[in-house]
C-alpha cells in the first residue's frame, strides 16, 4: 500500500477507480512535512510514475479558473471533499509502473506551490493507514528542505534526484546509506533553494556488492612509486582527487589532518592524488611541503585513476577497505549546509573511518559531491572493440600473449579478453603491462613500449563498460598468430651453441662456464648478437664474454661488463645505428649459465647468433657497469640503499642502460655528474622486476665530457611486502644465486677520442 499524508495541515481524500488505480491530489498554500510510504508489491518493491501522454506531467498555474477535471478524474470529481481550491488544471494521467527498485517517488516546489502526489494502492487509500513501508519525510528547514529517509530493512538504499522528471532521463546520484530501522537517515539539501523543481526517488538495493578497487600504482613528487595493494594498512586507504589543480586539496587538508590523527597512521593511509601533467612535478614538490610528510601527493597522468574512482568532481576522496579492495565511501570529506537558521554539517568521510575501523558497516558508502569544481579530465572517446581495442591490444599486448609465446594466456579472441578484462585494468593500471618501468619525466627511450595517456584511458574506460564486443569483425580471432621466431633478428650469419646440459628436479645449480671458439677464420665487426635459451623454464639468465685470457679476468664474471646476454624480460635487439663489437678470430667465448630446477628433470642448449656489419662501423659499442658487492640487507628491512660509481675517463656518448639485481630489487636511477659540478637523472626505474629487466635506449644519445661520473642508485626490499621475497628473515649479501643479491648499472656508450 502507498499512502500520502500532510501533517499540521488539512488534507483532502479522494479515491478514483479508473483501472483500480487510486489518485489523490493535494494542494497546499505554504509547505509542510510530506510523508510518502512505499509500497508493496509481491515479488518486487515497485513505484509509480504519471506521464502526459508522451511526457511526464506538469502542474499548470492559471490565472482564470478552471472548473473541469480531464476526463480520467471527472467522473470522480464530486468524491473529493472538500472541492479542491482554484486554479489548477492536469491533463490526461497515465500510470505505469516504473522500475521495480523504486520505493518512493516525491516532488519538491518552493513554495507557495501546488504539491501532486500520485498515490496508488489496489484497495482504498488510507491516509493515517500504518504498516511497515519504508517512510520519506520532507520538511522544510529555513531556505531548504530536509528529508527524513526512515527504512525498515539492513540493506544497501540509494536516494537519486532529477530537476525535471523526464522519461529515459538518467536520476542523479545523492547517497548511498545502509539502511537501519532503529533511526531516520537525515539529509539536507543544498541546492534545493536555487532551483523551482526537485524530483526524488528512494531505491532499495536488492544486490548491491560494494565496487572494486583495482591496484594501481603511481609516482610522487620525488619519482618515488607508490602501489596500492603494496603498500596496505590495517583498515584502508583515503585517496583525496584534486583533479587537474592540486590546491583543491587545501580547503579540506585540515580536516583530513584530524582525522588522521584520529584514526592513526599506522590504520588508515593517506595518499592525495592530482591528474596534472609530468612537466609540474617540481611545482607540484614545493606545493607538497604544505601537506604532512608521511602524506605523498602522487600523479595520476593517464588520468585513468581518477575517472575510474572518483565521479568527476573535487576534492573528493575515496575510502578504499583492505579487507575485500572496495570502495567504503566515496564523495566529500565533509558537507555543510547553511539552511539560513543555521548550519547543518555531516562529517561523512570522519564517520567512514570510524566504522571501518571499528569493523562496522559504514552507514553512508557515497555522497554526491555537488558543491566541488570538475576534475578537469582529458575526456575519453567511448571506443569501439573492432576498431580500436583489439588493434591496441595487437599491438601491445599480442607480441607476448599469442599462443606458444612466453605469456600465461593468449588473446586470441574477445570472449578471452573479456574473462581477463579485470586482470587487464590491473596490470595496466599497476605499470606491470606492457612491461617498460621508465619514469617519464626523464629521458625519452626509443624502445620505450609504454602505453600513452590516453590508450591507458581508453582501454581502461572500455573495461570499465564492461568490455563491450560492439559489432564488426573480431580481429583477434581473425589475425592469423605466427609462432615466436627462433632468432627475432633473422637468421644469424654464424650460430655457436653449448653441449647440452642436464638439469636437475630440484636442488641448487652452482653457475656454469662454458667455453668455445670464434667460428669466424678473421676478426669480424658485428652489427648483432642474440642469446637464444634452449629451455626458459630452467635459464635463468645467460652472459657471454668474449676476449683472451686477461680481458676475461678482468671482466670479474660480468661485473664490469659483458659481450652478449639473456635476462628475463630484455629483448634481443642489433646496436644502435653506427656502432658495433668486434670479435677477434682468436677471442674465447664464455658461457656463464645460471639455471634454476624448474621441479621436473630437463635438458638445456644455449645458442649465440652472431650477425655480421657489412662494413666496419664508425664507433666500436662498449658495456661497462657501476657496481657494488659490498652491501648487507638487513631482514624485514622494506628500504635498503646502495650505490655505486664509474667514470668516464674519456669524452663519451652514452647509449643505453640497464639495471640488475635479484628478487630483492626495488628502485633504481642512473644520474650524471659532471665536472662543473652538476648532475641530471639519466634514469629512473622506480619499481624495478626481475622478471622484466629492460635495456633502456636513449633515444637522443648523450654526450658527457671526461671526468663525468655515473651515479647509479638503487634500494632492495627485504620484506614480507615484496611478493617476490624468498626469505624476508635472512640477511642478504652479494652472491650469484637467486636467493642472494647483485647490484649492477650497465652502461653501453662509445669513446671519442
Amino acid at each position: 500500500m502507498l499512502v500520502g499524508e500532510v501533517e499540521n495541515l488539512g488534507f483532502l481524500r479522494g479515491l478514483s477507480h479508473q483501472l483500480g488505480i487510486g489518485v489523490m491530489l493535494i494542494w497546499m498554500n505554504s509547505l509542510h512535512e510530506m510523508v510518502v510510504r512505499s509500497p508493496y508489491v509481491p515479488q518486487c518493491g515497485s513505484g509509480f510514475q504519471a506521464k502526459r501522454q508522451k511526457t511526464f506531467f506538469q502542474i499548470h498555474l492559471l490565472a482564470s479558473v478552471k472548473n473541469s477535471l480531464s476526463r480520467a478524474t471527472k467522473a470522480e470529481s464530486s468524491k473529493f471533499n472538500p472541492p479542491l481550491p482554484s486554479p489548477i488544471v492536469f491533463k490526461r494521467l497515465e500510470i505505469r509502473r516504473s522500475r521495480p527498485i523504486v520505493s518512493a517517488m516525491v516532488q519538491f516546489r518552493r513554495p507557495p506551490i501546488f504539491i501532486f502526489f500520485l498515490l496508488c494502492a489496489s484497495a482504498a487509500i488510507n491516509a493515517k493507514a500504518q504498516d511497515t513501508s519504508d517512510r520519506v519525510h520532507i520538511a522544510p528547514l529555513g531556505k531548504t528542505v530536509e528529508l527524513k529517509l526512515e527504512t525498515k530493512a539492513e540493506q544497501d538504499y540509494v536516494l537519486e534526484t532529477q530537476a525535471k522528471l523526464m522519461e529515459g532521463k538518467e536520476w542523479e546520484p545523492l547517497m548511498r546509506f545502509r539502511g537501519s530501522s532503529a533511526a531516520p537517515r537525515n539529509w539536507v539539501d543544498p541546492l534545493c533553494g536555487s532551483t523551482d523543481y526537485r524530483f526524488f526517488r528512494l531505491k532499495k538495493l536488492l544486490d548491491a556488492p560494494p565496487a572494486e578497487v583495482s591496484n594501481f600504482r603511481l609516482l610522487d613528487t620525488t619519482g618515488t612509486a607508490h602501489e596500492l595493494y603494496y603498500d596496505p594498512r590495517p583498515a584502508g586507504a583515503v585517496l583525496v582527487f584534486t583533479g587537474t589543480n592540486y590546491s583543491n586539496v587545501l580547503p579540506v587538508l585540515s580536516e583530513l589532518n584530524t582525522i588522521r590523527q584520529s584514526a592513526g597512521a599506522s590504520n588508515v593511509l593517506t595518499w592525495v592524488i592530482t591528474a596534472c601533467d609530468v612537466d609540474q612535478r617540481d611545482a607540484l614538490a614545493n606545493f607538497a611541503t604544505n601537506l604532512p610528510p608521511d602524506v605523498p601527493i602522487l600523479q595520476d597522468l593517464t588520468h585513468a585513476v581518477t575517472r575510474t574512482l572518483s565521479t568527476g568532481m573535487t576534492p573528493e576522496v575515496v575510502l578504499v577497505s583492505v579487507a575485500d579492495w572496495s570502495i567504503a565511501y566515496r564523495g566529500p570529506v565533509s558537507e555543510s549546509v547553511d539552511t539560513g537558521k543555521g548550519i547543518r554539517a555531516s562529517h561523512l568521510l570522519a564517520d567512514a573511518v570510524s566504522e571501518l575501523i571499528a569493523q562496522r558497516p559504514v552507514s553512508v558508502s557515497s555522497f554526491a559531491t555537488r558543491l566541488g569544481t570538475p576534475a578537469g579530465l582529458r575526456p575519453v572517446a567511448q571506443a569501439d572493440y573492432t576498431t580500436k581495442i583489439a588493434p591496441l591490444l595487437l599491438k601491445s599486448c599480442m607480441p607476448c600473449h599469442s599462443p606458444g609465446d612466453i605469456a600465461p594466456w593468449s588473446m586470441t579472441n574477445h570472449a578471452v579478453v573479456q574473462m581477463y578484462s579485470k586482470l587487464i585494468k590491473s596490470d595496466v593500471l599497476s605499470g606491470l603491462m606492457p612491461p617498460w618501468h621508465a619514469d617519464p619525466k626523464y629521458s625519452a627511450f626509443s624502445n620505450s613500449k609504454a602505453l600513452t595517456a590516453n590508450e591507458v584511458s581508453t582501454l581502461v574506460d572500455w573495461i570499465d563498460r564492461g568490455s563491450p564486443r560492439g559489432t564488426g569483425e573480431d580481429v583477434l580471432a581473425t589475425t592469423q598468430h605466427q609462432a615466436p621466431a627462433d632468432w627475432p633478428l633473422g637468421t644469424p650469419d654464424a650460430i655457436v651453441s653449448i653441449p647440452s646440459q642436464s638439469i636437475p628436479a630440484t636442488g641448487t645449480i652452482d653457475y656454469k662456464y662454458l667455453y668455445a671458439s670464434s667460428p669466424f677464420s678473421s676478426d669480424v665487426w658485428l652489427r648483432a648478437v642474440a642469446v637464444k635459451p634452449g629451455n626458459r623454464t630452467v635459464v635463468h639468465h645467460s652472459l657471454i664474454f668474449k676476449g683472451s685470457i686477461s680481458e676475461l679476468i678482468a671482466l670479474q664474471g660480468g661485473l664490469s661488463g659483458f659481450f652478449a646476454g639473456y635476462v628475463p624480460g630484455m629483448d634481443q635487439v642489433a646496436y644502435p645505428a653506427g656502432t658495433g663489437k668486434q670479435l677477434k678470430k682468436s677471442d674465447t667465448i664464455v658461457f656463464q649459465m645460471h639455471y634454476t630446477a624448474s621441479g621436473k628433470a630437463t635438458t638445456d642448449r644455449t645458442q649465440l647468433g652472431l650477425y655480421l656489419a657489412p662494413a666496419k662501423p664508425n664507433n666500436e659499442l662498449v658495456t661497462s657497469s657501476a657496481y657494488d658487492t659490498s652491501f648487507s640487507i638487513p631482514p624485514n628491512s622494506p628500504n635498503v640503499y646502495v650505490s655505486a660509481t664509474r667514470v668516464f675517463t674519456h669524452k663519451s656518448v652514452l647509449q643505453e642502460f640497464s639495471p640488475h639485481m635479484h628478487f630483492r630489487g626495488a628502485t633504481a636511477k642512473f644520474t650524471l655528474r659532471y665536472p662543473d659540478g652538476t648532475s641530471e637523472v639519466i634514469l629512473n626505474v622506480p619499481t624495478y622486476l626481475f622478471n622484466w629487466q629492460a635495456l633502456y635506449r636513449l633515444q637522443s644519445p648523450k654526450e658527457v665530457p671526461a671526468g663525468t661520473t655515473l651515479l647509479t642508485e638503487g634500494s632492495f626490499d627485504n620484506s614480507a611486502l615484496n611478493r617476490f621475497n624468498p626469505d624476508p628473515t635472512s640477511t642478504v649479501t652479494f652472491g650469484e644465486q637467486s636467493w642472494q643479491e647483485m647490484f649492477i648499472g650497465y652502461v653501453n656508450f662509445i669513446e671519442i677520442p
